[in-house]
């Protein structure tokens, strides 16, 4: 993986990829901050005495890992929910829920101090305080549910086998197998066509005209008018017969089969017989021991 990759949010990554390559660098970074941090004297050390409320507890060094470690943390969590078929907006929807349910218990918090306030000489109620707990308490089970669900999605499970919209299977070999065309046999090329055939080029030969033929030689002409029909030439005199000119059937066609691969062509072989692969597999039946 390089490091654009590391940084993409486009793709898919397996379980090991997301625990050795995301979360196992960014957990010794922060690690290696903190302790920068308490040896240079930016952040008190974690077995020091209670120190003022006021008083920042993550050091400089620490702080500034933590930021950086956010944007290949997000695209590591994307990219395994990418693996799982599910959108990146999940994560989204993270935050969205816990910024919701963080303005909700605000908002109570806010609302009942404030009533507290105005009034002052009325005592504060068990019910009320109760009610305030309750409403923080439910947002935090919010995020909470949410964030396990998460954490399962990418950390634990395994992606969908084979590829999905977003690429394919990181396993490759290891996941479902995806049968493809195979290749053509060794040394098959498809054959040329027949020596010396070629593609002829018909056109129709010319249109006899039609010419009054002369009366035989030595007929005389009869006295009067020639009879009906005389110097007519008759019935389809002059006439091609019919199909004259048009080319033969299946005239300039390749033969039958031109330029098709030989059947069987780019299925998968059947396996060797005498190698039982299971039922429904084309293979042959296990021995029977029969006593």
């Amino acid at each position: 993986m390089t490091i654009g990759q590391w940084f993409s949010f486009s793709g898919r990554i397996g379980r090991k990829t997301f625990w050795l390559g995301y979360v196992l660098p960014l957990f010794v970074a922060s690690i290696v901050a903190n302790v920068l941090d308490v040896t240079l004297g930016l952040a008190p050390a974690p077995t020091a005495d209670a120190m003022p409320a006021d008083t920042a507890q993550v050091g400089p060094i620490n702080a500034v890992v933590s930021i950086l470690a956010f944007w290949p943390m997000l695209a590591g969590s994307i990219k395994r929910l990418h693996d799982r078929g599910r959108s990146g907006w999940w994560i989204g929807g993270f935050y969205l829920v816990s910024a919701a349910a963080a303005v909700v218990a605000f908002t109570t918090l806010a609302t009942a101090t404030v009533g507290m306030f105005l009034h002052r000489d009325q005592p504060v109620t068990q019910g009320d305080v109760q009610g305030v707990l309750l409403v923080m308490i439910a947002a935090g089970l919010v995020i909470l549910v949410y964030g396990i669900w998460l954490l399962v999605e990418t950390g634990f499970l395994r992606g969908t086998e084979g590829p999905n919209r977003y690429g394919p299977d990181p396993l490759g070999a290891q996941g479902a197998p995806q049968w493809q065309p195979g290749a053509p046999p060794q040394g098959w090329q498809p054959q040329p066509p027949p020596q010396g055939w070629q593609q002829p080029q018909w056109q129709p030969p010319p249109q006899p005209g039609w010419q009054q033929q002369p009366p035989p030689q030595g007929w005389p002409p009869p006295q009067g008018a020639p009879p009906p029909g005389y110097g007519a030439p008759p019935p389809g005199y002059g006439q091609p017969p019919p199909g004259y000119g048009q080319p033969p059937p299946g005239y300039g066609q390749p033969p039958a089969g031109y330029g098709q691969p030989p059947p069987g062509y780019g299925q998968p072989p059947a396996p060797p017989p005498g190698n039982w692969t299971g039922p429904g597999q084309g293979g042959s039946v296990p021995p029977v021991r029969r006593d």
